[in-house]
């Protein structure tokens, strides 16, 4: 009876060691598995900032590079403006670094980086369209010059023969005479029918001008409305996206998940 209870308590305490022994194990791995999680959320929040700086940075650039191309298209000092194109170029990275941004997130910077590339993006198609339709206006300006010369040769002349015929007119009543087939009165009707003419197409010409030109300075005034819009709209923006992101730089991921 002895050997048997001596024997039971040996295997006894061996099935309490192994027990014991499994749950410490058991424990351990459930340390080094913990940590290896800590350790590569921590790393994947230190790849995710890093990206997302980089991405905050590369966006700021060209919003920069924006603003200095519209404040030297503004300069009147600056001779050789830089036109639409090199706009049009550096609004559309802001545009596709808006994108890289919305990968990254959070939410709210992304939402505040798309406002900045949206607004700037309209302020160029805006301008290039206006810059456009200024072209097609002068071109037709100078199509159509209005010849104020011209009439004023007409006048002068329609004026000459007008005197000239007055002084025929009265050498004839003296005289008694008639002045039917006179050349002077063919030159006369031909001098006026010019004055007509030539005074009737430079109106025609200076009222198509004048629509033009207003059409052009209505556009211009929608185009000035909008832009002075969409800038105060961008301040905004602008502060909202460097508020959000000193949040999302200051604020790691937490474990297991992304801002």
């Amino acid at each position: 009876m002895a050997a048997v209870f001596g024997l039971a308590g040996t295997v006894l305490g061996a099935v309490v060691a192994a027990r014991a022994t499994k749950v410490g194990a058991d424990k351990n791995a459930e340390t080094v598995r913990q940590q290896v999680e800590d350790q590569a959320a921590a790393e994947h929040a230190h790849w995710l900032r890093q990206q997302r700086l980089n991405a905050y940075e590369g966006f700021l650039e060209a919003w920069d590079e924006c603003l200095r191309l519209t404040r030297a298209s503004a300069d009147p000092q600056d001779g050789d403006p830089p036109g639409v194109e090199p706009l049009r170029a550096a609004a559309g990275r802001m545009t596709e670094r808006a994108r890289r941004i919305a990968l990254l997130g959070p939410p709210a910077v992304t939402q505040a980086a798309e406002e900045l590339a949206e607004t700037m993006q309209q302020d160029v198609d805006v301008t290039a369209n206006f810059v456009r339709a200024a072209e097609a206006g002068t071109s037709g300006l100078e199509e159509r010059p209005a010849d104020v010369d011209a009439v004023h040769v007409a006048t002068e002349a329609f004026v000459q023969r007008a005197e000239q015929l007055c002084e025929l007119l009265a050498g004839a009543r003296e005289r008694g005479e008639s002045v039917d087939g006179h050349p002077l009165l063919a030159e006369y009707l031909a001098a006026g029918n010019r004055y007509q003419a030539v005074s009737q197409e430079t109106l025609g010409d200076l009222q198509a001008n004048c629509d033009e030109l207003s059409g052009l300075l209505d556009q211009a005034s929608a185009v000035v409305d909008l832009l002075q819009h969409n800038q105060a709209a961008r301040e905004v923006s602008r502060e909202q996206f460097t508020a959000e992101v000193r949040a999302a730089l200051g604020t790691p991921p937490l474990s297991g998940k992304s801002d």
